[in-house]
């Protein structure tokens, strides 16, 4: 027999090896989990037909020859597994869930005592656990967390008492018992009384605070609203004939409705003989102007103080004003000096309307601006009072409301004692990012049961796969070490399930290109049986 037929068996077994590899790559395209593996090849050993020299140069001597070597075909160089994440599949079971990272679930046999301490470096490595990357979780009737070939869970137990995770060692994770449920729905009904004993209690000193500012604010309007009302009713008239604004107010308003009467006599009169009704009119105008003036005078000791030390004596404002506009009308337009008397009222005009509104303009500090300042504070402390006492009616009520579902739930569970020592019943289960598994109850109650752990390791391609879709950890996958997720090594998505992490295009491609190594070494085979045919034959 020649070599070439040992190296065309040799490369048919080995793209068989190949081809079983895809095969199975192709069958799990939809196992949840799978990790798709591809094959390497490696030249087999080989014989020297000759062997190489390191030549020599002395005299006479040849240079190097280089070794003949015959090779005897290929064998299996390695198998590697593809560990990166699989795309997400959603799922409506709420205890369903995959590791977006490179970490691995820790599941297995119920172990002797219950417990892995995780004090050793290598625990998890010789305990006889496996690594998993299958959330397809459940609760089996003895309340532990399985998955679905019955392999328990292992996590992080939880302290209801202490609301801690005990992270020194590894339990199967279980549901927690009626009891514990009952205790923990008193518990967190005493914390509800107590916290609402306390909401009422800052609710009802806010209020007593608000209360006391309001007060405050209340008599500070009450002096504010005194003094500008002193000040109001004390003020005089010029000729100290009228005593208050509300007075003198009273009298303008008169001097303003003698004004319109006289000016609806002229205007409505189809004659005005001596211009007796149009003199009667500009009389009645400038004794209303000038009260009006005056008004505004006295009104600016409790609008504008500043302003009212301004006012000149005499007051040259109006009777300026009065002076020009008399001249105004009594100019003659066809004049040339008609345009500088017009300019000179116009002037005057606005003298005074300039320093009428400086007189109107409400200054800080004023009385009438001290009192609008406080009537306003009055009213912003009142809405800020009656915000306060709507908050103590509701810290009432959500007391009330805490005392009866405690005394409510005190009630039922004492009633239930005989039941204590079941499994707890949850409505829907949810597992957080960093492997948190919260219960509700029907009562909507959110309990946590227990935290998944999750392991890393140190080489992954040392993992050796075991039945269905567990790993065992090899001599060469080093230590697994033991951590919470939710960080870069693997976040917890749940509702979701890892897919198949297999490239059917590339599967196919794969097959094609092995399909055509096994025909071209089978062709090796032919070929050397008809060469050794020949050779057979040539004795005859």
């Amino acid at each position: 027999m020649v070599r070439s037929m040992f190296a065309g068996v040799a490369g048919l077994r080995a793209h068989q090896s190949k081809m079983d590899v895809i095969g199975n790559n192709i069958a799990n395209v939809n196992t949840w989990g799978y990790k798709a593996a591809s094959m390497s090849f490696k030249d087999a050993m080989y014989q020297n037909s000759s062997s190489g020299s390191g030549g020599n140069t002395e005299t006479g001597g040849i240079g190097a020859v280089n070794a003949n070597q015959i090779g005897y075909g290929v064998t299996t160089g390695a198998i590697t597994y593809d560990f990166s994440t699989g795309s997400m599949s959603p799922s409506a079971s709420g205890l369903d869930c995959m590791i977006d990272g490179t970490g691995f679930f820790i599941v297995g046999p119920m172990l002797s005592g219950g417990a892995l301490s995780l004090e050793g470096d290598d625990a998890v490595k010789s305990s006889g656990l496996y690594l998993s990357r299958v959330g397809k979780f459940k609760v089996d009737p003895n309340g532990y967390l399985t998955d679905d070939s019955g392999s328990y869970v292992y996590g992080f137990s939880y302290d209801q008492d202490t609301k801690k995770y005990a992270t020194g060692s590894l339990v199967p994770l279980k549901l927690p018992t009626q009891s514990v449920i009952n205790k923990l729905k008193n518990d967190n009904n005493s914390d509800a009384v107590t916290a609402a004993k306390k909401a009422l209690s800052d609710a009802q000193a806010t209020y007593n605070s608000q209360n006391a500012i309001v007060s405050a604010a209340r008599q500070a309007y009450v002096t504010a609203q005194s003094n500008y009302q002193a000040k109001y009713d004390s003020i005089e008239n010029a000729a100290g004939t009228i005593k208050g604004i509300g007075n003198i107010q009273a009298d303008v308003d008169a001097k303003e409705a003698a004004m319109k009467t006289a000016y609806n006599d002229w205007k409505n009169a189809t004659t005005d003989p001596g211009n007796t009704l149009r003199d009667a009119y500009y009389a009645k105008l400038k004794e209303y102007e000038q009260a009006d003036y005056e008004l505004i005078e006295l009104k600016a000791q409790l609008i504008a103080p500043t302003a009212a030390k301004a006012i000149p004596s005499p007051d040259e404002y109006f009777t300026n004003y009065q002076s020009k506009l008399e001249a105004f009308r009594d100019a003659d337009e066809t004049l040339t000096t008609y345009e500088g008397i017009k300019k000179d009222y116009e002037d005057a005009k606005k003298a005074l309307v300039d320093f009428k509104n400086k007189l109107s303009t409400l200054e800080d500090g004023s009385l009438q601006s001290v009192r609008d300042a406080a009537k306003i504070t009055v009213s912003t402390e009142e809405t800020k009072l009656e915000a306060a006492y709507n908050a103590v009616a509701k810290a009432q009520a959500n007391l009330t409301t805490a005392q009866t579902t405690a005394a409510s739930s005190s009630s039922s569970t004492s009633s239930g004692t005989s039941t204590d020592d079941a499994l707890a019943e949850f409505a829907s289960y949810k597992i957080q990012q960093d492997g948190t598994i919260v219960g509700t109850t029907a009562n909507s109650e959110t309990v946590t049961i227990g935290k998944i752990a999750l392991g890393r390791v140190q080489n992954m391609g040392g993992l050796e796969k075991d039945s269905g879709y567990y790993y065992t950890v090899g001599a060469s996958a080093g230590n697994v070490s033991v951590f919470e997720g939710g960080g870069t090594d693997g976040v917890i998505r749940s509702n979701f399930l890892e897919m198949a992490k297999v490239d059917l295009a590339t599967e196919m491609t794969d097959m094609i290109t092995t399909q055509r190594g096994f025909q071209a070494n089978s062709k090796i085979i032919t070929v050397t049986d008809q060469m050794l045919e020949e050779l057979v034959n040539m004795k005859r």
